[in-house]
């Protein structure tokens, strides 16, 4: 018996695949698979984790759904119960427990991002962001677009981001004042894409976008913080180069952000562990 556990996002759906082994003595899990695809559309995404792993439609027994593209489903496909989990719930469960963490605040970046403050039994929603994965595409590929004929993706940004200098597009701290301003390290962003004298390639554009985007989601977490684990998830946070970007940042906020192995998968994964906990026994 196979369970899909999914996270439809707005731009990426994700799935852990699960196989279910029942004896006499006892019941074990066995993770199969995990998949990550740019589509929109579902019953292709599901045919075609039944089609790669050799899965028999009919072994399927459940496919549990989470993300803001899970609201267009309805409550079978092909015969198998869509079980649907409330995207912050999945989101929280997945950081808490791939972390060990009882309670943690937990930001989500995905398209945008999502904050969340969660104990598994009560989980609130302390803000969140436009800013995301999805600017980092969108507004990578608008400055680009008279240099590029091709729309980049969001691996070839990172890629592109890597080679590249914030420096040279932003304005610092250190541009307008040689001494110290309120303990404030030189190389604060002052401004962002406001240095305009200098000469910067594609690749520092985009290293620029992905600072601008980084820096505010980390200055959101600063003003909403009210202690404990800062926990991060998302494809994004799976690059140990935005990692990095992200603890540097952290340095000047003093917080420390928490991460985690198969981050892209946690929401899938917090869907199923949920599912487990709070549903399973009553289904």
């Amino acid at each position: 018996m196979y369970i899909i556990s999914t996270d439809l996002g707005s731009t990426n759906f994700k799935a852990i695949i699960l196989k279910i082994h029942d004896t006499l003595d006892e019941t074990s899990i066995e993770l199969v698979g995990k998949v990550r695809v740019k589509t929109a559309d579902f019953a292709l995404f599901i045919s075609d984790i039944i089609e790669k792993y050799g899965i028999n439609i009919d072994s399927i027994d459940k496919i549990i759904a989470t993300g803001t593209s899970s609201s267009f489903l309805g409550d079978k496909f092909k015969g198998i119960d869509i079980i649907k989990i409330d995207e912050f719930n999945s989101i929280a469960y997945g950081g808490l427990i791939l972390s060990k963490s009882d309670e943690a605040m937990i930001v989500s970046i995905g398209t945008g991002t999502t904050i969340l403050y969660s104990n598994m039994r009560e989980t609130t929603r302390l803000g969140g962001t436009g800013l995301g994965g999805g600017t980092l595409v969108g507004l990578s590929n608008a400055i680009l677009i008279d240099e590029l004929d091709k729309t980049i993706n969001f691996l070839e940004l990172i890629d592109m981001a890597k080679k590249g200098n914030k420096n040279n597009v932003d304005l610092l701290i250190g541009d307008i004042n040689s001494g110290i301003i309120l303990n404030m390290s030189k190389d604060i962003t002052a401004a962002n894409f406001a240095g305009m004298y200098k000469k910067a390639n594609k690749e520092d554009y985009v290293a620029a976008v992905l600072n601008m985007i980084l820096e505010n989601i980390a200055l959101l977490i600063k003003a909403l913080y009210k202690g404990g684990r800062i926990i991060i998830i998302g494809t994004i946070v799976s690059d140990i180069y935005v990692r990095n970007c992200l603890n540097k940042i952290a340095e000047y906020t003093n917080n420390k952000f928490t991460f985690i192995d198969d981050s892209e998968y946690a929401i899938a994964i917090g869907a199923w562990e949920y599912y487990l906990l709070n549903i399973r026994k009553n289904y």
